[in-house]
């Protein structure tokens, strides 16, 4: 079974769990990163940012990139430098696959039938095509809390937490469903986790795997980051807009995209500066339609929205000079 977060440790921040591709996002938002090379694609490819220039490391064998030119594929760089890389083995199979010069790590990449499958599964070399998820009816958080009420009061496990789980309640003893792969669950015992669980019975599944299968979060779980934050547009605004707060300064972050907010003006509309910067969010279509999005879009110059949200105002004019069209969505 591949463990992507084994290579090595990560030498400035033992408290912060880099596997989670959340907290590479974060290690961009929260520095001077102003490349050419999305956050996204370079958190996607097991980078987070060092601070230092425009050098990236692999959360997971370290080794470091920089010298970034707008045409690079981050994966493509990382296999150039560590191609025996724990984590791009384990996610990004295919491109090995595809290189017949690529050296396979000592032993290779399998160990028996099943766990090569199950590899498989989880790297989408392979593809389970059954339709997920399985209910979509399931698909936000709150919608699975509801099926809880009449949840046992004995049961060991809280309602909540097999919601944030995936798990909805299927109304007899103590069984649940996930939205997602449909797995079934009961018989919970003092001591149980539902993700823990749920992953040791079906390992296979997207939601646990980090897929987006369209799970919506509890908007009032978003709403709880705002708590300790002065922010110039209302909280619940931004929480039903996808977003929730870095904890710095009025930054904020999508949970579904991981595109990133700052320096908000109190007119500014969470949802339409979200269509300005991020308009591919799957959440954002979902919950205000392609319609909405290409009308934000024609509204203004693309290069006015990337400078004043994106950038801090002292950079404004050195980034006009350095960019010739935006590069973060």
């Amino acid at each position: 079974m591949c463990d992507p977060s084994q290579d090595g440790n990560w030498e400035s921040d033992s408290t912060i769990d880099y596997s989670k591709i959340n907290n590479r996002l974060e290690s961009f938002y929260n520095s001077s990163w102003s490349k050419k090379v999305s956050p996204l694609q370079l958190a996607e490819a097991g980078f987070i940012f060092t601070g230092v220039s425009d050098r990236v490391r692999c959360f997971s064998c370290q080794k470091t990139v920089e010298n970034w030119s707008q045409e690079d594929d981050p994966v493509d760089r990382h296999i150039q430098v560590s191609p025996s890389c724990t984590f791009l083995r384990c996610t990004h199979y295919n491109r090995f696959k595809s290189n017949p010069h690529m050296p396979l790590s000592n032993g290779g990449l399998h160990d028996g039938t099943e766990g090569y499958i199950d590899y498989q599964l989880r790297t989408r070399a392979i593809v389970d095509e059954a339709p997920y998820p399985r209910n979509r009816n399931m698909k936000s958080e709150e919608a699975r809390l509801e099926t809880f009420s009449s949840w046992p009061r004995s049961a060991p496990v809280r309602p909540r937490d097999l919601a944030q789980a995936g798990l909805f309640y299927l109304g007899k003893e103590d069984k649940v469903e996930c939205f997602s792969c449909g797995g079934k669950l009961s018989g919970w015992e003092p001591g149980d986790t539902p993700w823990n669980e749920h992953e040791k019975h079906f390992s296979h599944c997207f939601y646990i795997l980090g897929h987006d299968v369209g799970n919506v979060p509890l908007e009032r779980d978003r709403l709880d980051t705002f708590a300790r934050v002065q922010h110039p547009i209302d909280h619940e605004l931004l929480a039903k807009a996808g977003f929730y707060s870095k904890g710095v300064g009025d930054g904020v972050i999508c949970f579904r995209c991981g595109g990133g907010l700052k320096d908000w003006d109190p007119e500014d509309n969470p949802w339409e500066e979200h269509a300005k910067y991020y308009p591919g969010c799957s959440f954002l279509l979902s919950e205000k339609g392609q319609e909405f999005v290409n009308t934000i879009q024609l509204q203004e110059p693309k290069y006015s929205q990337q400078v004043r949200h994106i950038i801090s105002p002292r950079l404004k004019n050195q980034f006009l000079k350095l960019l010739q069209f935006p590069s973060f969505c």
